[in-house]
């Protein structure tokens, strides 16, 4: 007795490619939009802040924009009043002095810090509105030299 079937149906590889481009084409597409996110966001996490020099070089270009500037602390120059939230000082690098002025409370640390790092814009009279300021101080867990 013969078979019904003499030749098997053969199945189709068309299909089956179909199937896997799409699969290919969903996972490349998938993971350039996950490197588009990361890259975007590490890229609007990364601040630049300038030196006092390089500031008072791009003074023009920056005038109005919000930038991070970075110096050593004039302790003599702190000017606190504590009643209208108003903090003065005055950071320096290389001979060059730029004043700062911060509406809000000023940081515990201001009187021992080192360094200054302001966020906020240069008005039109040179000194620096800051919105936001960080205390940089002299680590007690640094290492001691040994003699």
């Amino acid at each position: 007795m013969e078979s019904i079937l003499q030749n098997p149906p053969v199945k189709s590889s068309t299909r089956a490619r179909s199937i896997s481009w799409k699969f290919i084409i969903g996972a490349v597409v998938l993971l350039g939009v996950i490197i588009f996110v990361m890259y975007n966001s590490f890229q609007s996490n990364t601040v630049y802040y300038y030196t006092i020099p390089e500031l008072n070089a791009q003074r023009a270009q920056l005038a109005g924009q919000t930038i991070r500037v970075n110096g050593a602390l004039d302790k003599s120059s702190i000017q606190n009043d504590q009643k209208n939230l108003v903090l003065q000082f005055n950071i320096v690098e290389d001979n060059l002095v730029l004043p700062v002025v911060y509406h809000g409370v000023a940081p515990d640390t201001m009187g021992t810090g080192e360094s200054v790092v302001a966020e906020g814009k240069l008005d039109g009279n040179g000194v620096f509105q800051a919105n936001s300021i960080l205390v940089k101080c002299p680590s007690k867990y640094e290492e001691s030299q040994v003699q």
